[in-house]
């Protein structure tokens, strides 16, 4: 992370995030769902799409100086009363101590197109690999904004072939990214939005490398669809007892019939508390 001034240089606007009990910065960026950022003596460098915030500890909050205040006010997801919504789902059991655990934990409203090629990069991967193989895309695809890279355009994603994406260390997964940035190039990014969820899922699901665990982070975290339930190795675990051998496709479809319009919610806490704790 840039220092002094330096870091400074792109900071148009400053706001602050008062502390309260049903947000916590650190649980929100480390639970799997964000790569753009990194932690330095606990101030935290944030970039998504073409943005950028220093988020800086105060005695009563956050400092946050960065590129525009309504983004990210909107991209932490404030308007979201997660009190209501921890206090419908409590169990007193496993979900109630998720949420004891990690109720600082905000579901952030991410770029649709960053989402995508994101979490295809993030399977069979772990988070360090995955932010590094994002910012080598980042740094030599993105827009040039200063002292930082934009996540880049769709345009520059598809000008790209599977060898260069396998060169900058994404595996397998470079004919993936290959070829949906030339499908979103060519057909336009789907209106997903316009969808209902199944419809969605069954559109992201067309596309080569997509299964549907990546196809459901997509929904949640790049279009605010609740109504999913991302399940992998983590979830499986937590619930192996009580649905014995059942796979993760199947997993997912009962766990949304389980915890309804709040199931995306209830994934980030129980995700966070198992890979945290590792009950």
């Amino acid at each position: 992370m840039p220092s002094g001034n330096a870091r400074l240089f792109f900071i148009l606007e400053r706001f602050f995030i008062p502390q309260t009990p049903t947000f916590d910065l650190k649980q929100t960026l480390d639970c799997g769902q964000v790569f753009r950022y990194v932690e330095s003596d606990g101030v935290f460098d944030l970039k998504a799409g073409g943005e950028r915030a220093i988020f800086t500890k105060t005695d009563s909050g956050w400092q946050v100086d960065c590129t525009d205040v309504g983004f990210f006010q909107k991209y932490l997801d404030f308007d979201t009363k997660y009190d209501i919504i921890q206090s419908k789902v409590q169990d007193k059991g496993l979900v109630s101590s998720a949420i004891e655990h990690g109720k600082g934990v905000h579901i952030l409203r991410q770029d649709l197109v960053e989402t995508v090629f994101s979490f295809i990069i993030s399977q069979n991967n772990h988070i360090p690999r995955i932010k590094a193989i994002i910012e080598r895309i980042c740094d030599a695809l993105g827009e040039d904004k200063g002292d930082y890279k934009a996540f880049p355009t769709v345009e520059a994603l598809a000008s790209k072939d599977a060898d260069w994406y396998a060169s900058i260390g994404a595996g397998y997964r470079a004919e993936y990214l290959s070829l949906t940035a030339k499908r979103f190039r060519d057909e336009g990014v789907p209106n997903f939005q316009s969808m209902d969820t199944d419809t969605a899922r069954a559109t992201l699901l067309s596309y080569k490398g997509i299964g549907r665990k990546v196809a459901d982070c997509v929904l949640l975290f790049g279009l605010g669809r609740m109504d999913v339930f991302p399940t992998d190795t983590w979830i499986v675990k937590i619930f192996k007892d009580e649905y014995p051998k059942v796979p993760a496709e199947k997993l997912a479809k009962v766990l949304v019939e389980r915890f309804g319009e709040h199931s995306g919610y209830v994934q980030q806490w129980l995700f966070y508390y198992k890979r945290e704790k590792k009950v």
